[in-house]
């Protein structure tokens, strides 16, 4: 490894002990599930050492890259429903206060015992995935790879061109993705393109986080801009998810009272709790809709994407007219060969 990609995996070795540390921390958390940010903050903090394993994927044999990012995607895979059903539940309690009428209220009491169970059933899948990850040695495995790294960090200079270029290209491709599902966003009935652009969202910022230090803080507006937007478009998948999954509901309820009593007739005393409750989320998410293209018009006449490129390509517009002075500043040779 020449010291220009010695000097980019020493920086790359920083950031992904900084993940490894936040998943460390999680991990007891996760087991006992008394508290749902232990699940979310596990689930971020995988999220975000899998965009650094990917922008720093060069500094690994190939093998262990592929190995070490299959096994990081199995623990984010494994904790999103947990997470989901979570977030869920939580705006269950707030329906259960909100749609206080007595009309409403077996609907909404019947949906949260349903996601109580199966929250429930799935923590048993979230303490397999712990105990897995514990008896592979992930955390350990990648200790052992920052670990001779992060004891040459006093004495290699991190802030070298090539680190720069590998910021400037992986926010670059970041934006471009982002910027891939604009032509789909005017149609409010564009749900997965909006939940891809959620991620596109996510994985840009995580990047701008990546790099951060590079730029003195200069990133920080973006990265607030894109965290903004990526908590927009979360909110309408999340009511996108809820509208979906109510009719979806109510025929699993109705095939359980069917089989119970053997007649549909209880499910009456159900429907009108569930179906106010869906109506708030069609109603929330046309709310939502409008204030995110609201959002975005104002991200496109400010052209902050386009000012993000020219910060990040800044540095390595000042490296290249250091190098060509120093080509200007070096003496010619006019000597003849004979």
């Amino acid at each position: 490894m020449n010291a220009t990609a010695e000097a980019t995996c020493v920086y790359g070795a920083k950031i992904i002990q900084r993940y490894l540390a936040a998943m460390a921390a999680e991990v007891e958390g996760v087991r006992v599930a008394a508290d749902i940010e232990y699940v979310h903050r596990m689930r971020v903090a995988t999220r975000r050492m899998r965009t650094a394993l990917a922008l720093f994927s060069g500094c690994f044999p190939k093998q262990d890259y592929k190995k070490i990012q299959k096994d990081v995607r199995k623990v984010t895979r494994a904790l999103g429903e947990a997470r989901d059903l979570d977030v869920q539940l939580e705006v269950i309690e707030v329906a259960l206060a909100e749609f206080a009428d007595p009309v409403f209220q077996p609907g909404i009491k019947r949906l949260k015992l349903r996601l109580t169970q199966r929250r429930a059933e799935v923590q048993q899948h979230v303490d397999a995935a712990m105990d897995r990850m514990l008896a592979e040695q992930l955390i350990e495995r990648l200790e052992n790879w920052v670990k001779p790294l992060l004891e040459q960090s006093k004495t290699v200079y991190l802030y070298t061109p090539a680190l720069y270029q590998l910021a400037f290209q992986g926010i670059q491709v970041r934006i471009e993705e982002l910027l891939s599902h604009v032509p789909y966003i005017s149609d409010p009935q564009n749900v997965l393109e909006l939940h891809a652009m959620r991620i596109s969202a996510k994985r840009l910022r995580y990047a701008m986080e990546t790099f951060e230090e590079l730029y003195g803080g200069q990133l920080k507006p973006y990265i607030t801009t894109a965290r903004k937007l990526q908590d927009q478009l979360g909110a309408i998948h999340d009511l996108d998810v809820w509208i979906a999954f109510i009719p979806q509901f109510i025929e699993e309820e109705k095939a359980r009272i069917v089989d119970y009593f053997g007649n549909p007739r209880p499910l009456r005393r159900l429907l009108p709790g569930l179906e106010a409750f869906r109506q708030s989320r069609i109603t929330l998410r046309e709310a939502e809709y409008a204030d995110f293209l609201k959002e975005w018009a104002k991200i496109e006449d400010a052209q902050t994407w386009d000012k993000l490129l020219k910060l990040i390509n800044t540095p390595m517009d000042l490296e290249a007219a250091v190098q060509a002075r120093k080509a200007e500043e070096k003496p010619q040779d006019n000597s003849l060969e004979g």
